[in-house]
C-alpha cells in the first residue's frame, strides 16, 4: 500500500479527535508524502526519516514542532504495525530532537490588579476573571453555552436565565459545564464576585453563545489589554496563572488536574475522581486570591 492509502486509513480511525489535531495529522502527513515520495509504505527506511527531519531542520522550524511532526509519523506506524501492514516503525529514539521544557509565565498578584484595571468593558472584566479563577481554556470559554450554565440557590438548580429574577446570596454557586479536549467534559464552579461578575454579564448579554466571539477575537482583546496595562499577555498565560495561583494556595496536584481538565501523565489511577467540593474550594481559593 502507498503511503497516501495507508494515510487515509489513519485519519479514518482517529477522526473522533478534535478537528484541530486531524487539521495537524493530516498536515504532517501530507508533508511527509512530499518529502520522502509517495511510495510503497514497508519500503519507507531510518533514512527518509532522517531526510525528513534534516527537511524540517533546514526549513528553520522549532525542536518542539519536529518532535510533534515525528510522534504524528510514530504514530501512524504504530497504527499500521497493529495492522500488519508493517512489521516495525522506522523512527527510533536518535531521530527525535532535544526539546527544552520552558516553565510556563505567570501573572504576579501585582500584574493581576494592572490587569483588571486596564479592561474597559464588562465583557473584558468578565473574560479576564473568569480565566483567571477557572482556568479554562479559549476553546472552552468560547465554547459555553447558556445552557451549560446552572445556578445552585438555596439548595434548588436553576438554568441561566433565572438571572432575572434570583437574588443570589452568599453560599450560592454557579456551575459552567464545558467540553475540553477530546470532547471530554468538566463541570466548573464559580462563587463570590467572580460569580456576581459573571452574572451581571449574563442579565444584559441573552444570546446562546455566552461568549459570541471568534478566537482571534478573543486573542486580540487579551493582548491588547496586556499592553495597556504595560505586560505581556495572551490567553494562555491567565490559564497559567490560575494553575499557579491554585498550586500556591494549597490546592492538590490532582484538583487541579480537575480544575483545569488536564490529563497527566503524572496521574493515575489511584487517585480518587475528585468530587464537587473539592473543586469548590480550590475556586474559591483562586478568587480569593484576586481582587476584581
Amino acid at each position: 500500500m502507498k503511503v497516501s492509502e495507508c494515510a487515509e486509513l489513519f485519519l479514518s480511525y482517529i477522526s473522533d479527535k478534535s478537528p484541530h489535531t486531524l487539521k495537524n495529522y493530516r498536515s504532517d502527513l501530507n508533508q511527509f508524502i512530499k518529502i520522502v515520495g509517495d511510495k510503497e509504505v514497508d519500503s519507507i527506511t531510518k533514512a527518509d526519516i532522517a531526510k525528513f527531519r534534516m527537511v524540517l531542520q533546514s526549513e528553520r522550524k522549532k525542536s518542539s514542532t519536529i518532535a510533534r511532526k515525528l510522534a504524528c509519523i510514530n504514530s501512524f506506524f504504530e497504527y499500521l504495525i497493529d495492522l500488519e501492514v508493517v512489521s516495525s516503525s522506522p523512527i527510533t529514539r536518535s531521530h527525535r530532537p532535544k526539546v527544552l521544557q520552558k516553565i510556563p509565565q505567570s501573572l504576579s498578584h501585582e500584574e493581576i490588579r494592572k490587569v483588571l484595571r486596564a479592561t474597559r468593558t464588562l465583557t473584558e472584566k468578565v473574560i479576564i476573571v473568569l480565566m483567571l479563577t477557572t482556568g479554562l481554556r479559549s476553546s472552552e470559554l468560547l465554547g459555553i453555552r447558556r445552557g451549560d450554565i446552572r445556578i445552585e440557590h438555596k439548595g434548588e438548580l436553576y438554568g441561566a436565565d433565572a438571572v432575572y429574577k434570583l437574588e443570589l446570596e452568599e453560599g450560592d454557586i454557579l456551575y459552567i459545564k464545558v467540553v475540553g479536549k477530546g470532547g471530554k467534559e468538566r463541570e466548573v464552579p464559580i462563587t463570590g464576585e467572580p460569580m456576581a461578575l459573571l452574572v451581571e454579564y449574563l442579565k444584559f448579554n441573552n444570546t446562546e453563545r455566552v461568549f459570541p466571539l471568534s478566537y482571534y477575537s478573543l486573542w486580540r482583546m487579551v493582548v491588547n489589554i496586556g499592553r495597556r496595562a504595560g505586560i505581556p499577555l495572551h490567553p494562555h498565560k491567565l490559564r497559567h496563572t490560575a494553575a499557579t495561583l491554585a498550586l500556591q494556595s494549597g490546592a492538590e496536584l490532582r484538583i487541579i488536574q480537575e480544575l483545569l481538565g488536564h490529563a497527566s501523565p503524572l496521574t493515575t489511577a489511584r487517585y480518587a475522581k475528585v468530587g464537587r467540593k473539592q473543586l469548590l474550594k480550590a475556586t474559591k481559593s483562586l478568587s480569593e486570591n484576586i481582587k476584581i
